[in-house]
């Protein structure tokens, strides 16, 4: 889709009052260079994954307008294989913004999880005609509701944290921790908190009261129930 100089102008007034992200899409008609990127996606069990949509953006950010401009978008073949060819253009550079490339594979989070691979430095890119990204292994998510149905006396703070056999953000993330503080009412309960948490993984449920008092329920890969009861059991 293309936008109409009148129409970005308008859109650009508008985002210095909300903030808004202008989205453009690449065309190579000024294009000042070009190569080309491929990855692989694979699954828990490092098998190919295809017909996952990954896309390929440049985000430019300024003081109160930001810009993510989709460069290119391709779709895993039997091999989990995607491919992009990219144009760059004259605007894309190392300029003192804070300016990066990004891909990702867009899918709904709900039910993956998903992870931008991010490019900072624009004019080292540009130093290779072929890129080969790292393997990306997509997780597929669900969420389980944590339950407590009561807690220590008085208590005011607690944290859940949800311990990974393997990570799941291609970036080593082990943990999901969610946490809340109530400085005068205290919490209460039943209390209930939505996880996501990754299939086909060994699992491990801790809720702690006030950093002392602990809760531990560890859920087998492939057996996650819709529900885990972390309810504090006094010793």
């Amino acid at each position: 889709m293309k936008y109409s100089y009148k129409l970005i102008l308008a859109l650009c007034i508008i985002g210095l009052f909300s903030g808004c992200t202008i989205e453009e899409d690449d065309t190579p008609a000024d294009a000042i260079d070009q190569l080309t990127i491929t990855g692989r996606i694979i699954d828990h069990n490092n098998q190919p994954v295809k017909n996952i949509p990954v896309v390929f953006y440049f985000y430019r950010g300024a003081y109160i307008v930001s810009c993510n401009r989709k460069k290119a978008t391709s779709k895993t073949d039997e091999n989990g294989i995607y491919k992009f060819t990219i144009f760059r253009k004259t605007d894309e550079d190392n300029d003192g913004l804070e300016q990066y490339y990004y891909l990702y594979p867009d899918l709904d989070d709900k039910k993956y999880f998903t992870q931008a691979t991010y490019f900072h430095d624009i004019d080292a890119f540009w130093t290779d005609r072929y890129h080969v990204v790292s393997d990306y292994i997509l997780w597929e998510a669900q969420y389980i509701n944590v339950i407590a149905k009561t807690k220590p006396k008085g208590a005011k703070r607690y944290q859940i944290e949800c311990e990974y056999e393997r990570p799941v953000n291609n970036f080593g993330g082990y943990i999901c921790d969610i946490s809340e503080t109530s400085d005068t009412m205290g919490i209460k309960v039943p209390l209930h908190q939505d996880i996501k948490v990754p299939l086909h993984q060994d699992l491990k449920f801790t809720m702690t009261w006030d950093g002392k008092y602990k809760r531990t329920v560890f859920v087998k890969k492939d057996n996650l129930p819709k529900q885990i009861d972390l309810s504090y059991i006094p010793e």
